[in-house]
């Protein structure tokens, strides 16, 4: 099905794996302090048995868990956070929406590959940053291994890799590489990735 997306939520700035990759510890955890740690802290008390603290975070990162790294748009965790606060599975639960300059954090994290001390990573997350590298498309080329997936931008410079399906109106229909779709408008695109959905959709 195609939807329509925001755009700040699928051109993350980590949308394609970075040499470095952000720090729970530094970038992401004084945010959980802040918001979260009441609730989800062996601290103090740990509620739908999901703790926050950076020894046991493992346990919620993973392919199928509520922080998939590389995945931020079906994180349940990030899902939680954007929700409508009048909504039963909204967090935090006690409090107000986090603000979006501090979801967007928790987003590159994600998209970066979720790691938990970029210092001293662990043996599986140093396997799961070289393969999120060797699959990384190269933005010097604008394209990946398939041609048919390119590099596209939006007005912020962030960027996504997917294939387009076509123009609907004035939006394109873009396919990413999970198999969702989704419909942005052209004029949340840069001029040359507009552009470049214009000619590729010509007939």
């Amino acid at each position: 099905m195609i939807r329509f997306f925001l755009l700040g939520s699928i051109f993350l700035v980590g949308a394609t794996p970075r040499s470095g990759a952000s720090d729970y510890l530094t970038e992401v955890l004084p945010i959980m302090k802040t918001y979260c740690w009441d609730c989800h802290s062996n601290e103090t008390e740990v509620k739908g048995n999901v703790a926050l603290d950076p020894e046991v975070l493992f346990d919620q990162i993973g392919t199928y868990n509520i922080i998939r790294p590389g995945n931020a748009a079906e994180s349940g965790f990030v899902e939680r956070l954007k929700l409508d606060e009048t909504h039963n599975d909204f967090m935090p639960r006690k409090g107000k929406a986090l603000p979006k300059p501090e979801i967007e954090k928790i987003e590159a994290w994600i998209q970066s590959g979720a790691i938990v001390d970029a210092k001293k990573p662990t043996e599986e997350e140093a396997k799961r940053l070289a393969e999120m590298k060797s699959t990384a498309p190269d933005p010097a080329a604008g394209t990946s291994a398939d041609p048919m997936f390119q590099l596209w931008k939006n007005q912020e410079g962030r960027a996504i890799e997917a294939k387009l399906l076509g123009l609907e109106g004035n939006s394109a229909k873009l396919l990413l590489r999970n198999g969702k779709s989704y419909v942005v408008p052209l004029t949340s695109l840069d001029e040359e990735s507009a552009a470049k959905a214009r000619r590729l959709a010509a007939p």
